[in-house]
């Protein structure tokens, strides 16, 4: 905490007394107390942001930026900074607070508190707010001083990301709560609800002896929801039974299946939806079952990362280290030590068959990890357009409120060389424009032996700007899925000699090793 000058003591004595009204000839009003929850949670916010964040910013500069938010629901209200002062607004009237040191995040968390109950006492349309509102409105505002992947979600969406990121005490079904039904519309392998006989098309009538009818659908999930090895009890109805059957079951760990694995023509095509905690162990397991089921027929690996945001990091080094010996995979390079981090592939027994990665605009962040770390190695032939360019690194905080703040905190490096953000990976067989037949599918492989895609081959880690958006033109994202990505791929598989030409314009080496500053490898 950076203390005030010797300068400022009279005006922090004054301002430990309470507020001052400046204005009119209303008398000074009782100090709020301070909410210590809220308090804490601003602080905490505040903090972290400053300490994380891949640009340097203030406690005070996030707290303003915060409060500032608050008139986007009264707007008769004003806050800002006046020297030493925080003052709000509102008509003739004002109110001015003391300002703490730009650094100090415990004062401007209390600082916040005060002048939002202030504000709630001049403005109903404040003082209506629940306190979780409030709180999104603040923190809302200070994120407005951060870049677009840096967010704050409160607590309701934080825990269902949890759940999509970590896993989640279940049982292992998918719901259709539209209407006036909780109608199971899947069931997943291996868990609870598969082993207690529970079927697509059922429809929850009851959860530990609460009907469901008329519960909102975020408390139908709640209560199926609970602590692993946990007892649930379900009351069903069953199309072509006049009973209601009960099932009683012990829930598990769940965690949201994220590879599909399709098994045609001698190709393994594995569809990645995103990057949780279980998508590396998954993606192996599949690639074992491939080789299991199609024995010396397969020939070729086809990894759909299209639509893909992304999602855990490790869990991008572990995909990518699925096909890669010993190769580096990305960097990370921030502003504070803990965010200089190097990853490669660890030496072992790796997948060496023939790899096609595809990707569009909609693949993004870890996504981009893979595609970039295989394309760069040589190891992958990239199909698709242009993906997203999210090549920043978010930190994840879990705030006192159950609520999570997300802070890009780092920029990937990948081992090209280049810098993923806003540049992205760009395919050496691209499909943009091209058509869902087999004349689009003969256009894409021209490209892709560089009789059509001049520029596509460009050594990527000597691109400047410039270079870097006249390549992207070359092949620009798009966000749909198109035929003309499967059948490229497969084509590429199928002949050994257009793949080998394919990847040799594939790989982009760097003129030295991928490296970040303090990093001992």
């Amino acid at each position: 905490m950076t203390s005030l000058r010797t300068a400022h003591c009279r005006r922090r004595i004054i301002a430990a007394l309470g507020l001052l009204v400046l204005a009119g000839c209303a008398s000074a009003p009782a100090a709020p107390s301070a909410d210590k929850q809220q308090t804490l949670l601003y602080e905490e916010a505040y903090s972290s942001i400053a300490k994380y964040y891949l640009e340097p910013t203030t406690p005070g500069a996030l707290a303003l930026a915060g409060l500032r938010n608050l008139t986007s629901i009264d707007g008769s209200l004003s806050i800002g900074r006046s020297g030493d002062f925080v003052v709000l607004r509102q008509g003739e009237h004002w109110v001015r607070f003391t300002a703490p040191a730009d650094a100090d995040a415990q004062g401007w968390a209390k600082l916040t508190d005060e002048v939002a109950a202030a504000a709630r006492v001049r403005s109903p349309a404040l003082a209506s707010l629940g306190t979780g509102r409030l709180e999104d409105t603040l923190l809302d505002g200070s994120m407005t001083l951060l870049d677009r992947f840096s967010h704050y979600a409160p607590p309701e969406i934080a825990r269902e990301r949890r759940a999509a990121r970590d896993g989640f005490g279940g049982i292992g079904v998918t719901l259709d709560t539209e209407g006036d039904d909780a109608r199971i519309v899947e069931v997943l392998p291996d868990t609870p609800a598969a082993a207690a006989g529970l079927r697509v098309d059922d429809r929850i009538l009851a959860i530990d002896g609460i009907a469901t009818a008329g519960l909102p659908p975020e408390d139908i999930v709640r209560k199926l929801r609970g602590p692993a090895d946990s007892v649930v009890a379900l009351k069903i109805a069953r199309a072509g039974l006049d009973d209601r059957p009960s099932f009683s079951m012990r829930r598990a760990r769940i965690v949201p299946p994220s590879v599909v694995l399709t098994e045609e023509h001698g190709i393994a095509r594995l569809r990645v939806t995103s990057f949780n905690q279980q998508t590396g162990d998954s993606l192996a397991a599949l690639l074992r079952r491939a080789h299991h089921d199609l024995g010396d027929r397969l020939h070729g690996i086809i990894l759909d990362l299209r639509g893909n945001p992304g999602g855990l990091l490790d869990q991008s080094i572990d995909v990518a280290s699925l096909f890669l010996d010993g190769q580096p995979i990305t960097s990370t390079v921030g502003r504070v030590p803990e965010s200089i981090q190097y990853f490669s592939a660890p030496h072992r027994a790796v997948e060496t068959l023939p790899l096609a990665v595809l990707v569009n605009g909609g693949s993004a962040s870890a996504s981009e990890i893979v595609a970039a770390a295989l394309q760069d190695a040589g190891r992958a032939v990239i199909v698709g357009t242009a993906s997203y360019g999210k090549g920043t690194v978010q930190n994840v905080q879990r705030m006192p409120n159950d609520g999570e703040l997300t802070i890009t905190w780092a920029r990937l490096v990948t081992p090209g060389g280049y810098i993923l953000h806003r540049h992205g990976v760009v395919p050496t067989v691209c499909t943009a424009g091209l058509p869902d037949d087999a004349a689009g599918t003969a256009a894409a492989l021209a490209r892709g032996a560089g009789r059509l895609g001049a520029g596509l081959d460009e050594s990527r880690a000597k691109l400047d700007d410039a270079a870097w958006t006249r390549l992207r033109a070359l092949c620009p994202g798009a966000h749909q899925d198109h035929q003309v990505e499967l059948s490229a791929a497969e084509k590429l598989l199928a002949s050994p000699a257009l793949y080998a030409r394919a990847l040799l314009r594939a790989s982009h080496p760097a003129d030295m090793p991928v490296a970040t500053a303090g990093v001992v490898r």
